[in-house]
């Protein structure tokens, strides 16, 4: 099937508050490059401006963009949850094409890190477009071990798909642990822009969820990889693999 022909790429989130609000937002992506399709008629408050706290080195200065594409796509988010609290409770339910992901009592930021994280990511910021491939796997709920061994692996597979194609890999994932680095940045910086557009802190620390896993991947890299170590000890025998 090609590109054309096949479908978009779907993320239905469900919120349920306390105050018995619900709120339904749908992430559509394109089914080649899962780029976040944006509605035409997005409005640009001045906090999505790309001057307004630009990130450090930003890959879109000086190239005619005038706005923070990133920005733009969270505003509509940000914006329904402006006023919530970042510890306020909700049921949260996660639908795609091949299941239904779902938790209750959940916290507010824990669900808005995982609907903001997706859009963050595909929404054609240079330096965030490396982890998206990690879109085609994306698992809600996901803790720090399982974040970090899908971010290895993405990496890993990455540089098999470079030397498969005459580029010369990274196997020391010395390129993964620079890709946080900056991505750390620019969480800092997102997190500054929001704050001109919200009355609470939910999409704040939502964000902030989000940057701490970008603090933590580097040092894994370094260590033990969240302590998974051990779990390749069958990789370890030194006989052919038959």
């Amino acid at each position: 099937m090609s590109s054309d022909s096949a479908p978009q790429v779907s993320l239905k989130y469900k919120f349920k508050m306390a105050d018995s609000r619900s709120i339904s937002f749908e992430v559509i992506l394109s089914p080649d490059k899962l780029a976040y399709q944006t509605i035409s008629n997005t409005e640009k408050p001045s906090w999505t401006n790309l001057g307004f706290h630009m990130c450090e080195g930003c890959k879109l200065a000086d190239t005619g963009v005038n706005h923070c594409p990133v920005a733009v796509n969270l505003q509509d988010i940000v914006t329904t949850f402006k006023s919530d609290v970042s510890y306020d409770l909700i049921d949260l339910s996660i639908e795609t094409a091949e299941r239904t992901y779902s938790k209750e009592q959940v916290s507010m930021q824990i669900g808005l890190s995982s609907i903001l994280g997706i859009i963050m990511v595909t929404s054609g910021c240079p330096t965030l477009d490396q982890l998206r491939p990690m879109v085609a796997t994306h698992l809600p709920f996901a803790s720090i071990k399982e974040s970090i061994y899908r971010a290895m692996s993405m990496y890993l597979l990455a540089q098999f798909t470079r030397a498969k194609n005459g580029l010369e890999p990274d196997w020391t994932l010395k390129g993964l642990s620079q890709i946080y680095t900056n991505i750390d940045a620019i969480n800092i910086s997102m997190v500054k822009r929001l704050q001109a557009g919200v009355e609470e802190d939910a999409s704040l620390n939502a964000v902030v969820i989000l940057d701490s896993f970008a603090k933590l991947v580097p040092m894994s890299i370094d260590g033990s990889f969240g302590g998974m170590e051990d779990l390749f000890w069958p990789y370890l025998k030194d006989e052919p693999i038959s």
